[in-house]
């Protein structure tokens, strides 16, 4: 049987490592998106405090990482059929 948290952990991820595999594969849309935001993430001097736009975000994983691991104040729009804004705070 396939260990699904040892495919997820990886050294060079050590903060997208500690989240629960099951979770994550509810949630992505396609290519780990923890280890992508992680990777663009060291970067950028985020500090907590900070707003940060989230495009894109798809079911909002890239968000809540961001917001839990870096303490910053993640939009994340929602995109919408209709021309109205609408927008989530995470």
């Amino acid at each position: 049987m396939i260990d699904i948290k040892m495919i997820f952990t990886k050294t060079d991820f050590p903060r997208s490592s500690r989240y629960e595999p099951e979770w994550i594969l509810d949630n992505q849309m396609g290519p780990n998106a923890l280890w992508l935001v992680e990777w663009l993430a060291q970067a950028m001097a985020l500090k907590p405090g900070m707003r940060v736009l989230d495009l894109g975000c798809g079911r909002a994983l890239t968000s809540i990482f961001l917001a839990r691991e870096f303490r910053v104040k993640v939009w994340a729009p929602k995109a919408a059929k209709s021309r109205s804004t609408k927008h989530r705070a995470v």
